[in-house]
């Protein structure tokens, strides 16, 4: 009978060690680590899917998303000082005289285009909103002053698709121009944000649309305008820029 009891405790002390090695203290340190390896776990999968949607909030739309694979921004490089924002209020516009920067980038179809009086020659800048209802009031007037045959040749006209934006009226901006019927060429804009002024705006004092910077051949801002312009006006504004 001793034998048999001496032989049934070495069978449970045996048991006790293969599964942990004592009692209580061996199966608390075994939940313990299996604890640990699910936090882990999870903490691995929290971690990813939060840089996964991290990224995909930060990453902007590149083309107009209707299946033309069109972009809707394109890389604007600037040299030069951006010049002071424009103020429609003011009696004189600090920015006239001032050498402007050199705008490059590409258009639509991402052939270059570089606005360098140096090469080219004045140049006037039109930055156009695809969803503003003046800029869509605006176009037709320089297409007719353009068709009248009265713009300068010697004028350097620019379009400058700009303040995108995907939930505004008229997007994609590259279908609105085309179906305005906008004959000059157009830079596309950097986006720096939805609807709000892109890289090359920001850089010559952007505050309104329709926007218009006159730069003469001397590389100086001659004029700049925002807003609704009647083709008299801009006529006057134009032949005075020049002769400046």
């Amino acid at each position: 009978m001793a034998n048999r009891q001496r032989a049934e405790a070495r069978r449970k002390a045996q048991s006790k060690i293969s599964y942990g090695g004592g009692g209580e203290g061996g199966g608390s340190k075994l939940m313990i680590w299996l604890a640990l390896a699910v936090v882990v776990l999870l903490a691995g999968g929290i971690a990813f899917f939060a840089t996964k949607d991290d990224k995909t909030a930060s990453a902007p739309p590149a083309t107009d998303q209707a299946g033309n694979n069109i972009p809707v921004s394109q890389p604007v490089t600037i040299t030069g000082d951006a010049l002071v924002p424009f103020d429609n209020a003011a009696t004189a516009d600090a920015a006239v005289g001032v050498v402007a920067p050199v705008l490059s980038g590409l258009n639509f179809q991402s052939s270059a285009i570089k606005m360098d009086p140096a090469t080219e020659g004045p140049y006037m800048l039109v930055f156009l909103a695809h969803w503003c209802p003046h800029c869509n009031a605006e176009v037709p007037r320089l297409l007719a002053w353009k068709n009248s045959g009265a713009a300068p040749p010697e004028l350097n006209v620019i379009g400058v698709a700009t303040a995108v934006s995907a939930s505004a009226p008229n997007y994609p901006p590259s279908s609105w121009v085309s179906t305005k019927g906008w004959s000059w060429p157009v830079l596309v804009d950097e986006s720096r944000g939805d609807g709000v002024a892109g890289k090359a705006a920001a850089a010559y004092g952007a505050s309104g649309w329709p926007y218009f910077v006159i730069v003469g051949a001397d590389g100086k801002v001659k004029a700049r305008v925002s807003g609704e312009v009647e083709i008299s006006t801009l006529q006057s504004i134009v032949d005075s820029a020049l002769a400046s």
